[in-house]
């Protein structure tokens, strides 16, 4: 793969629902169609969430992931969500990963390397939420023996681990799992900037620098930054652009940001990424170019 190459990416529909952008895919059947025309337009990288019929997130529904990644066939890497508000542990959160590894074939897995908590701000209220427990969703939590142990079962059956830095301190912690030698070379790192709820720093150019400085300079990373449920498109696009001035990739789509991009489908969302890219300079990453950096290979 070309050093200078950008890894693209979609968020398909994290939990958008169709009130809220009405071209959001949920079943599995849409998701792939998505998937796919966002692989036509530059896309290497997708990322989903498993919605039922009835609209409702599952998140560790391994039928359904299944049925949308057979159908995907290998066009885009795509890879799944997991359940947070189960114990964090490999068999409680990731067996679906596992199972779509080992009987579908899937190359990439998803791990939040964050403990966070949830905090709604409401500026037109000036108010702060929950103002009630949640339960298991008033904290995102990843603990440190949890992520150690999804690492290690992700190199045991060959899926390429997607580490999600939400905050400035994750971002830490992975280049020193990294350094400890507990994530294989070269990372694929994803840097969350937060519009809402908020986590980490309030989103600009700045706040993705010192994400970068967290990194150890001696170790082989691949990064990719996600402006997060940010409503304003202005701000997306500085936010990319600087991505790409910096070498990183980028990752948007309506699922990620379905304010900012109200008008648009996931599709035309990459063609803006891909168009970016070109502005930078720089080539966009096909998948074999992606699996050959990463020395993926199907189960």
């Amino acid at each position: 793969m070309n050093r200078d190459a950008v890894l693209v990416e979609v968020g398909l529909n994290e939990s958008v629902s169709r009130a809220t952008h009405p071209r959001v895919p949920q079943s599995p059947s849409e998701c792939a169609a998505d998937a796919r025309r966002c692989a036509d337009a530059g896309a290497a990288l997708a990322h989903w969430h498993a919605i039922g019929p009835d609209g409702v997130a599952r998140l560790g529904d391994g039928a359904l992931y299944a049925e949308a990644l057979d159908l995907i066939a290998g066009r885009v890497l795509a890879y799944p969500s997991y359940p947070t508000d189960v114990p964090d542990t490999v068999d409680d959160r990731l067996a679906h990963c596992l199972a779509l590894r080992e009987d579908h074939g899937m190359e990439l897995g998803p791990i939040d390397v964050a403990t966070v908590n949830l905090v709604l701000w409401d500026e037109s209220a000036a108010t702060v939420g929950p103002a009630e427990s949640l339960g298991a969703f008033d904290v995102i939590r990843n603990s440190m023996p949890f992520v150690v142990a999804a690492l290690r079962r992700y190199g045991d059956v060959g899926l390429v681990p997607t580490l999600a830095a939400f905050d400035l301190g994750s971002t830490r912690a992975i280049g020193v799992l990294a350094t400890a030698g507990l994530v294989a070379e070269p990372l694929l790192v994803k840097i969350f900037l937060w519009g809402a709820p908020l986590i980490g720093p309030e989103p600009s150019v700045e706040a993705l620098d010192l994400h970068l400085r967290q990194l150890p300079p001696d170790i082989d990373v691949e990064w990719i930054l996600v402006p997060y449920n940010i409503a304003d498109r202005a701000l997306v696009e500085a936010l990319a652009r600087s991505a790409l001035e910096r070498g990183g990739g980028i990752r948007l789509g309506i699922g990620d940001n379905p304010v900012a991009f109200a008008d648009l489908d996931n599709a035309r969302v990459v063609d803006l990424m891909a168009s970016w890219a070109r502005d930078a300079g720089r080539p966009v990453a096909s998948v074999d170019d992606v699996r050959a950096r990463f020395g993926m290979s199907p189960s």
